[in-house]
């Protein structure tokens, strides 16, 4: 079994539906639809009151995260005028955001991130705020579009409306007013449409994810005017069309998925001038031609996913030089050729597949020398030639399957050194 994709490196990355959030979101759902659940409790000013120091009315910061509160968001709230900080993230807060907070005109934070059963619409009165610096309303049941008055926050430099899989619509070009805007996330949102080329105008962006909704369309080239961006996730839409070869001038960029869609065309040789990069999905497209050799430049790179696609030709060699690899992952395609055997150099390599290609000629056995192997897939293919008694180097394997080949030969007793091995496949 292949290990996870990991989700972007954020705070508020999407839930992960367990079972046992989902059975308490179930009775959560429950006992609010038959109004059980005010009854169980609901959150009064009082209690408020006991959860912070000095009196409400003077009160500028009011973090309550993690707090167990439960019911609708008192209005009440909205008379503490003063208040520049209001964090009510983490709990299991219901109903809708209540209008009466549009009088908190001094807010720069407000966080209702992860509260379950938070619902209704996002408050176009949200873009009266306009000295917010911070906005988290992710993780909730909050429906309808994106409201284009948001774009009047023009101190925001934080803004995530992601996982809220009630919401519609495009994203709104207005955002790209935001010129504060350091990070951008709208992932898990069902939203559709275009992305907006309106977002290529955001100067300070670092961040920007926008995976796992319905956007289609092309992959804006004007996204490469994001100079400041580090993490762009753009991966499980219906994007089509080819990968903007612009996306290689983005010099600080470390974090580039733009996997699941139906991307097509060629690998963009200017991928390769990625510097910082240390992650880079590109799977399931339909993406051709060959996998370019100036992605052997990006040396800093640690995870590489260009499985599922319709790539061909041979191997690059160069390939071999990105030492700093973990995951390599090329199967599913139409590689042909040998297995570069300078892939021997990729001493930090913990999975490797190359399976379900045309490949052929020997297994290397420069590859036994990856000690730190642990999932070795070359199943399928056209390989041909004896298995390699170096692969019984490989303590730390774990899977391995060679099946599906043209090897001959005996099988090497120094396979039976692989002590951790659960799966083997000849």
């Amino acid at each position: 079994i292949p290990p996870p994709i990991l989700e972007p490196p954020q705070r508020t990355m999407a839930m992960q539906v367990t079972p046992a959030l989902l059975v308490r979101m179930l009775l959560l759902v429950t006992l609010y639809g038959c109004g059980l659940l005010s009854a169980v409790h609901s959150l009064t000013m009082e209690e408020i009151g006991s959860l912070v120091q000095g009196p409400l009315w003077n009160q500028s910061n009011i973090t309550l995260s993690y707090k167990q509160l439960s019911g609708p968001i008192p209005p009440e709230l909205g008379s503490l005028t003063n208040l520049t900080t209001l964090d009510l993230s983490r709990n299991t807060l219901s109903g809708p955001i209540p209008n009466e907070l549009s009088s908190l005109t001094n807010l720069t934070t407000l966080d209702l991130y992860y509260n379950s059963l938070l619902s209704g619409p996002i408050p176009a009165w949200l873009g009266n705020l306009t000295k917010l610096s911070y906005l988290d309303l992710s993780q909730n049941y909050l429906s309808g579009p994106i409201p284009p008055e948001l774009s009047r926050l023009s101190n925001l430099n934080m803004l995530d409306l992601s996982s809220n899989s009630l919401l519609s619509g495009p994203i709104p070009p207005e955002l790209s007013n935001l010129i504060q805007l350091t990070s951008l996330d709208l992932s898990y949102a069902n939203l559709s449409g275009p992305i907006s080329p309106e977002l290529g105008s955001l100067p300070n962006l670092t961040t920007l994810y926008l995976y796992a909704n319905k956007l289609s369309g092309s992959i804006p080239p004007g996204l490469s005017n994001l100079t400041k961006l580090t993490y762009l996730s753009l991966s499980t839409n219906d994007l089509s069309g080819p990968i903007p070869p612009e996306l290689g001038s983005l010099p600080n960029l470390t974090y580039l998925d733009l996997g699941s869609n139906s991307l097509s065309g060629s690998i963009p040789p200017q991928l390769g001038s990625l510097s910082k990069l240390t992650w880079l999905n590109l799977r399931y497209n339909t993406l051709s031609g060959p996998i370019p050799a100036e992605l052997g430049s990006l040396t800093s790179l640690t995870d590489l996913y260009l499985s599922n696609n319709n790539l061909s030709s041979r191997m690059p060699p160069e390939l071999g030089s990105l030492t700093s690899l973990t995951t390599l992952y090329l199967y599913a395609n139409a590689l042909s050729g040998p297995i570069p055997p300078e892939l021997g150099n990729l001493t930090n390599l913990y999975y490797l597949d190359l399976s379900n290609n045309s490949l052929s000629g020997p297994i290397p056995p420069e590859l036994g020398s990856r000690t730190k192997l642990v999932y070795f897939f070359l199943n399928n293919n056209a390989l041909s030639g004896p298995i390699p008694h170096e692969l019984g180097r490989l303590t730390n394997l774990t899977y391995l399957r060679l099946s599906n080949n043209s090897l001959s030969g005996p099988i090497p007793p120094e396979l039976g050194s692989l002590t951790k091995l659960k799966n083997l496949h000849l």
